[in-house]
């Protein structure tokens, strides 16, 4: 028997990863991730408002560019392949699919009606290789699941899937954390989901020594009195023992073994750093008390207090929405029999750090890590494509107790807290109070001896026979503007280093590096006012060619 192949493909908000598969064995075969995403942004948000402002057609032309390295980058036979099952948010697939999307950034019927938009179906369907822009694929499906609601995906759909929740009795709490933090609270099979728009710093985005999950990334950090451990990813993304530090300065204590060199700190890290700062009173109130403001790792990695407030904020998007979940459904967090974290951050922290700074109810007992299900759950349709229809019954039982926190007074009020304690230093015994005064549950007091369920040795648990590969997708596109001096401001300001400019004049945005319309400091401090971010929209037809 001739092989088959099958593709699996995760688009999250900071990056894409995939696994090619034996149809025949339903073996892994490789498995491939990018360090960044192709659209200019560090949020969904970011993503969204390039496609609106830029162009739909240039958006999902990017996108579909960078999934096509990322298939040559799986080292298969791409004529052989014939299944191709994508998951993702809404926003992601829609730009993938090439379908509109005025309706995820425009909130209700009104709005839609007057904008005239029809909103498109996001059930699940199939559909032919080509036709989506997929280069080399003969003539491949390709499978794309459901999403729950307006702003729940397949991802979410996914981690509610691959826990298992859906078919037992007891109060389960599962958490996809990432940029765009899917979240559900299962009550005897009766689910309640929203979306916390946590931002990027949780994936290590806007962090100043931030990365993704990847070699080389400080994931978490072990506690050794005054000094440091920290825990670096190594090229397998199996977690590794780094150099033993001081953390006011940095000194040195103990090299490792391994010399693995850090190349940067993730989320979970800078979560990890926050957490063991608190305890270890080198943190007060979201400040830093070393002598230059910054927590110092190995390798000239460092936490600033930016950072700290940063991720800070996403901790608290975390909070408020799962204490949102469960005023809604009308439980106390005490009542949560399991918690189930889910994806790359997810996955790599702590979870008693976790616990310590809020990322999970302090009162979790039972804990598990169960890594990428976005992933996981594409790998399965690829493998079985009859599980498409299973989750389509799935998404339709699951569409009426959606909680959009956007318009959540109960969110707005305990998130307007969260950002008391980060911006403002407010004590936590103060946040209580007004979590009492405006009629909420507080806080519980944080559990002693939770059990801790760690499933896989990794977020991608089976990397193949072939290993991981990183796939740079760099990106390029190109504008020039009447009047411009070439004064260089543009690219000097320019905090990713995402723009440079040709001898003629033109101006080159490298895309995946590009914070996205939500900086634009590019356009803020041209001094002749010409720096057009639309105007790449000239470009759209070539970007294919970059």
């Amino acid at each position: 028997m001739s092989e088959e192949y099958a593709i699996a493909i995760d688009i999250g908000t900071s990056g894409i990863r995939a696994l090619s598969l034996n149809i025949n064995t339903s073996e892994v075969i490789s498995s491939v991730i990018t360090l960044r995403h192709p659209i200019p942004g560090a949020n969904v948000v970011d993503h969204l408002h390039f496609a609106l402002n830029v162009s739909l057609e240039t958006a999902h032309n990017l996108l579909i560019n960078a999934i096509n390295k990322v298939i040559n980058g799986l080292n298969i036979d791409k004529k052989k392949v014939k299944r191709v099952a994508v998951c993702g948010n809404p926003i992601q697939l829609s730009l993938f699919n090439g379908i509109e999307i005025r309706d995820l950034a425009y909130w209700g019927e009104n709005a839609i009606e007057r904008l005239g938009i029809e909103v498109p179906s996001r059930n699940a369907t199939i559909v032919n290789s080509k036709e989506i822009g997929l280069v080399g694929l003969e003539d491949a499906s390709v499978y794309i699941p459901p999403a729950i609601q307006h702003e729940i995906g397949a991802d979410a759909l996914a981690m509610l899937y691959k826990t298992g929740v859906l078919n037992r009795e007891g109060i389960f709490l599962v958490t996809d954390f990432g940029t765009n933090a899917e979240m559900a609270l299962v009550i005897d099979k009766k689910v309640f989901t929203c979306s916390a728009a946590a931002g990027p710093a949780i994936e290590g985005q806007m962090i100043d020594k931030g990365r993704l999950a990847s070699p080389g990334a400080i994931c978490d950090l072990e506690d050794s009195g005054v000094y440091w451990k920290n825990i670096v990813l190594n090229d397998d993304l199996l977690i590794t023992d780094g150099d033993v530090v001081e953390p006011s300065n940095g000194e040195i204590l103990e090299k490792s073994d391994s010399n693995i060199k850090a190349k940067g700190i993730t989320g979970t890290g800078v979560i990890a750093a926050y957490s063991m700062g608190i305890s270890n009173d080198l943190i007060h109130n979201s400040k830093i008390k070393t002598h230059d403001k910054k927590i110092h790792l190995q390798d000239d990695v460092y936490v600033g207090e930016e950072d700290l407030v940063n991720v800070g904020k996403a901790l608290g998007a975390f909070r408020a929405a799962y204490l949102t979940l469960a005023e809604k459904a009308n439980i106390l967090l005490d009542d949560i029999d399991e918690v189930y974290m889910a994806g790359a951050s997810g996955f790599y922290v702590d979870p008693l750090k976790s616990l310590n700074v809020g990322q999970i109810p302090n009162s979790s007992r039972e804990i598990f890590q169960v890594g990428n299900t976005s992933l996981d759950m594409a790998k399965d349709i690829a493998l079985n494509p009859a599980l498409l229809d299973e989750l389509q019954e799935i998404a339709d039982k699951m569409r009426s107790n959606h909680i959009m926190l956007a318009t959540s007074k109960t969110f707005e009020k305990i998130y307007s807290l969260e950002l008391s304690i980060y911006d403002e230093g407010m004590p936590f015994w103060m946040y209580n109070q007004w979590l009492e005064k405006y009629g909420f549950q507080k806080i519980p007091q944080t559990e002693n001896n939770p059990n801790v369920h760690r499933i896989f040795e990794r977020d991608i648990y089976d990397l193949g026979i072939n290993g991981l590969s990183i796939v740079e997708i760099g990106l390029k596109l190109e504008a020039q503007f009447v009047n411009c001096t070439k004064c260089l401001t543009c690219i000097k300001n320019c905090p990713e280093t995402a723009i440079s400019m040709e001898k003629d004049g033109k101006i080159i945005l490298r895309t995946d590096k590009c914070a996205g319309l939500g900086c634009q400091k590019c356009v803020l401090t041209c001094p002749e006012k010409v720096f057009d971010y639309n105007k790449f929209l000239d470009v759209r037809n070539n970007v294919l060619a970059k």
